[in-house]
C-alpha cells in the first residue's frame, strides 16, 4: 500500500511495485467477467492435452452471473432517497435523475464484486456530476499507522500520443495523467514516461490549457468516494467475490471441455477391417470412404467393424454436481438465486425469503459499503450546488413482494389490534407521509358515503 506521494516523483516506475499485484488481479477479474477465461486459466488449459494451443471449449461465466446477481439484489428495486431539509428534495431528485444515479451505482456494485471496490467521483460542470471511475485508476494514500485514515486519493492513468519519426513511423510517446484528490484541493499533473518510468513533469497545460494545476473545491471532503466490499482491519482495497470460487470454476470448465472433446472424438468412430476396403484416389493417395479413420487388418478376411468406446462419464458428471454444491456454499448463493426451483421449494414470498437468507446477508454486507458512499456522493453534490443537507436512503431487499401474502398479514395484524390502520397502510404500500394522509382521507370519505347511503335507506 502507499503511504505517501513519492511514487509520482521523477525516476520512479509506474505503476508502483506495491500496487502491481492488485492491478493484475483487477485485470484478471475483469477478463473473467468479460468471458475472456483463456487469458486467466491458460495454465489450467494445458491439462486438456499436451499441446500448448489448447483452448477452453466451454466458458461457464458464473463470475459475471454472480456480480450481476448482487447488483440486482442491491439495486434492482431502486432505493428511496430523501433529504433533510425537505425543501431541497426537488434539487436532490434532479441530481439523481440527471446523473442516472441508480445505473451509476449499479456499475459501482459490479466493481465491488469483481474488484473488491467501486469508485464514485463527484465534480461540477454547470451542475453537480456523479460518475464512476474504474478501480484500476485508483491509488489511495494512507497513514502508515492507520491504513483506514486516507490522506489522498490519486487517480492515475497512462495514455499514448503518436510521435512518428523517419526511422520509427509507428513510434508513440507515453504520458501519465494524475489527479491528486485531497480534502478541499485537487492537483492535476502530467508526466512523460520512458521505459515505464516517470521521466519528467511536462505540465498539465500541455494537455489542456483549461485545466488548472491546482484547483480549490471549497469543500472539506474528498471528491473521490470508494465503496468497499467486505474488508478486514489490514485491508483497504476490499475483497472480491472471484478469488474464493476461482479453483472451482477452473476445474469445472476444464472438466466440461474434456467431456466435450471425448464426446466429439467418439461421435465419429474409427473402423478396422481388411486392406481391400482402402481405395486409391486420382492423386494416388489411399483413402477409406467412410467416417473416422480406417485401420487395415493384415490377417485374413476379417469383416469390417466399429471400434466402440466403452468408457463411462458418470464419475465426471458426479464431480460436476459436487463442484456445483461447493460453488453455492462458497459464493453464498443457492439454486433459487438463479431461478432453479426444481428441488421442490415453496412458491410463497415467505418461503423464497427463507431460501434467500444467506444471499441477503451477503447483500447486506455490500450495503454497508454502498450506503455511506452514495450518501456522501449526494451530500457533496448538494454542497457543490450550495446546499448543506443530510441524505437518507431507504433500501429494499431486491426480492419480489408477495402482495397477497403481505395484505393478509397486515389485515390480521389490524384485525387483532396489533397495528393501526395508518401503520398497516404505510408499510404495505410504502407511502410517504403526504400520500398516506391523502389515502386515509379517501378511505374516510368513502366510509362516510357508505354510512350516509345506509342511513338514507333506513330513512326510506
Amino acid at each position: 500500500m502507499l503511504t505517501n506521494l513519492d511514487f509520482l516523483e521523477i525516476g520512479n516506475t509506474f505503476p508502483p511495485n506495491s500496487e502491481r499485484e492488485r492491478l493484475q488481479t483487477y485485470q484478471e477479474n475483469i477478463s473473467l467477467f468479460n468471458s475472456d477465461h483463456d487469458k486467466v486459466y491458460k495454465d489450467w488449459i494445458r491439462i486438456l492435452r499436451e499441446e500448448n494451443n489448447s483452448t477452453l471449449h466451454i466458458i461457464l461465466n458464473w463470475h459475471k452471473r454472480l456480480s450481476t446477481l448482487w447488483a440486482d439484489l442491491l439495486l434492482g428495486e431502486p432505493p428511496r432517497i430523501s433529504v433533510t431539509p425537505q425543501e431541497n428534495q426537488d434539487l436532490l431528485q434532479d441530481i439523481v435523475r440527471n446523473n442516472n444515479l441508480i445505473k451509476t451505482a449499479y456499475e459501482v456494485a459490479i466493481d465491488m464484486s469483481r474488484c473488491g471496490a467501486g469508485i464514485f467521483k463527484v465534480r461540477y460542470n454547470e451542475g453537480a456530476i456523479i460518475e464512476t471511475v474504474p478501480p484500476t485508476l485508483w491509488f489511495p494514500v494512507v497513514r502508515a499507522d492507520n491504513i483506514k485514515d486516507v490522506l489522498a486519493h490519486v487517480l492515475a492513468w497512462v495514455f499514448e500520443i503518436p510521435a512518428p519519426t523517419r526511422l520509427k513511423p509507428d513510434a508513440v510517446k507515453q504520458y501519465l495523467r494524475a489527479e491528486i484528490h485531497e480534502k478541499g484541493k485537487i492537483t492535476n499533473l502530467l508526466f512523460q514516461l520512458e521505459d515505464g518510468k516517470i521521466s519528467k513533469n511536462v505540465g498539465i497545460s500541455q494537455l489542456d490549457a483549461n485545466i488548472p494545476e491546482t484547483e480549490e473545491t471549497g469543500i472539506d471532503e474528498f471528491l473521490v468516494i470508494p465503496a468497499i466490499n467486505s474488508a478486514t482491519s489490514d485491508d483497504i482495497y476490499g475483497t472480491d467475490d472471484y478469488k474464493a470460487i476461482d479453483t472451482i470454476m477452473q476445474e469445472m470448465e476444464v472438466r466440461l471441455s474434456q467431456i466435450s472433446k471425448i464426446l466429439d472424438r467418439h461421435a465419429d468412430p474409427n473402423m478396422y477391417g481388411p486392406r481391400y476396403a482402402i481405395e486409391q484416389d486420382a492423386s494416388g493417395r489411399y483413402i477409406f470412404r467412410g467416417g473416422g479413420k480406417y485401420f487395415p487388418v493384415e490377417s485374413g478376411e476379417t469383416p469390417p467393424g466399429y471400434i466402440v468406446w466403452d468408457s463411462q462419464l458418470t464419475a465426471a458428471f458426479k464431480e460436476l454436481d459436487v463442484l456445483m454444491q461447493h460453488f453455492y456454499a462458497i459464493s453464498e448463493t443457492s439454486p433459487a438465486c438463479f431461478g432453479d426451483f426444481s428441488a421442490g421449494f415453496g412458491e410463497s414470498g415467505t418461503a423464497l425469503r427463507r431460501m434467500m437468507q444467506i444471499p441477503l446477508a451477503k447483500v447486506n454486507r455490500m450495503r454497508l459499503g454502498m450506503d455511506p458512499a452514495i450518501k456522501k456522493a449526494l451530500k457533496i453534490a448538494m454542497m457543490l450546488e450550495g446546499k448543506d443537507v443530510e441524505i437518507d436512503i431507504g433500501w429494499n431487499d431486491g426480492l419480489p413482494q408477495d402482495e397477497k401474502e403481505m395484505s393478509q398479514i397486515y389485515t390480521l395484524l389490524y384485525q387483532n389490534g396489533l397495528v393501526s390502520r395508518e401503520t398497516a397502510i404505510r408499510r404495505l404500500f410504502e407511502f410517504d407521509e403526504e400520500s398516506l394522509q391523502r389515502e386515509l382521507g379517501k378511505i374516510q370519505e368513502e366510509s362516510n358515503q357508505e354510512i350516509h347511503g345506509i342511513m338514507g335507506n333506513l330513512g326510506e
